[in-house]
């Protein structure tokens, strides 16, 4: 892609939130890689820039139930987004 993007895995049900905390950021944004400093923010990667990428690894969450992921960037949160299912 030849926009700047992100990933966050958030906890269940708060992807429309953090979205708003991560646009509601303004000029700081930049500062902070366009991620809130909110719990529900379980984990992320930092801003990538086009052609370039970033490896994250993570301890899946234990308790069972569907958390989401998005990119934080502005206006991408409401369109870029999946869900990772955590089953028993």
């Amino acid at each position: 892609d030849d926009m700047t993007h992100n990933l966050a895995i958030l906890a269940p049900a708060s992807a429309d939130a953090v979205a708003t905390l991560a646009m509601n950021l303004g000029l700081k944004g930049t500062d902070v890689g366009y991620i809130p400093n909110s719990p529900k923010v379980l984990y992320h990667t930092g801003l990538l820039e086009p052609d370039s990428a970033e490896t994250i690894y993570f301890v899946a969450p234990t308790k069972p139930g569907t958390y989401s992921y998005i990119c934080t960037y502005p206006g991408h949160g409401q369109i870029m987004r999946g869900v990772l299912k955590v089953v028993k």
